[in-house]
């Protein structure tokens, strides 16, 4: 069975829910997550990407199939973990990786 893993930047998130705006979010540590009174919990951050990653991956090496992959749910079975999978497909903090 495969397990979907989503990622901010190169950060593999956990705690990914669905907010009220529809958009999916998570946490990369959760010492990064604080309590504003009214607000709730803070410190979450928006899912860019979401990766189906096999369940016994050939965990072969990045290549341009991966790097450029692009799509709703990507499928990777790589040696980064699907890290990097897509990578090549998004502009992150101003600078295409």
């Amino acid at each position: 069975m495969a397990k979907i893993k989503h990622f901010n930047g190169t950060n593999e998130l956990s705690g990914v829910h669905r907010k009220d705006d529809g958009k999916l979010y998570g946490y990369v540590s959760k010492d990064d997550l604080f309590f504003v009174a009214g607000e709730g919990w803070q410190g979450y951050v928006p899912v860019e990407r979401s990766i189906e990653y096999k369940s016994n991956p050939s965990r072969h090496e990045c290549d341009d199939r991966c790097m450029n992959a692009t799509g709703r749910i990507m499928k990777c079975e790589c040696a980064c973990g699907g890290k990097n999978h897509g990578r090549g497909s998004f502009v992150c903090e101003g600078v295409a990786s």
